[in-house]
């Protein structure tokens, strides 16, 4: 007999899931109307996957970087990384800069450095745009 997955367990992997593919991140509202599921259980489940710094939130909720890495594949191993940083205007994102390595990266390019690159561009966008 199968069981059916605890269901806070199950919330917690499809906000994963969706969070996984929107590398610009996802408001509180967004993952509520994304899930069908209320707010508060959506906060909820939020608040601890960011106390066990699975998820983080600046303007939106995002996976932590050590997360992007696992879901995308490691750099090196033949995994595909990307990394990623808001664009915004007033305060508010309006766009947002991914890169995304298909190449296993070379030391001197390491996964910290790239991170520091595109979150310095995306800096310098949203400072000309304002």
């Amino acid at each position: 007999m199968t069981q059916v997955p605890n269901r806070t367990v199950r919330n917690a992997f499809q906000l994963l899931e969706l969070l996984a593919g929107s590398p610009d991140g996802l408001d509180l509202g967004r993952l509520a109307a994304l899930t069908g599921l209320p707010r508060t259980t959506v906060q909820r489940v939020l608040t601890t996957l960011e106390e066990l710094d699975i998820v983080c939130r600046a303007e939106q909720y995002h996976l932590s970087a050590e997360w992007q890495r696992l879901i995308s594949g490691a750099p090196g191993v033949g995994g595909r990384a990307h990394f990623s940083a808001p664009i915004l205007s007033n305060g508010e994102p309006v766009a947002g800069l991914t890169l995304r390595v298909r190449a296993p990266l070379h030391q001197t390019a390491g996964p910290e450095r790239l991170h520091q690159l595109v979150t310095d561009l995306a800096a310098a966008v949203s400072r000309r745009i304002a």
